[in-house]
């Protein structure tokens, strides 16, 4: 699939749309994406303490996780 070609036939469908019915549900749509690309203040929070704790190296690699893991559930 051309992703541009699809966006391209999508803006020239747009273009040509009379109905207002149409156009309120793309609109809604729209909203419902950019409101799920958008993070929370406490998911930036969160990322921002993430990236700090990288930084100072208070991290865990993967194998003392899947230790952890093991012991505390057998798994």
């Amino acid at each position: 699939m051309n992703i541009q070609l699809e966006k391209y036939k999508l803006m020239e469908w747009l273009i040509n749309i009379n109905d207002v019915s149409i156009l309120n549900k793309l609109k809604q749509l729209k909203e419902t994406v950019s409101e799920k690309e958008t993070i929370t203040e406490i998911e930036q929070t969160l990322i921002d303490a993430g990236i700090k704790d990288y930084e100072i190296g208070d991290t865990y690699s993967h194998k003392q996780v899947m230790n952890e893991l093991k012991e505390k559930y057998g798994i």
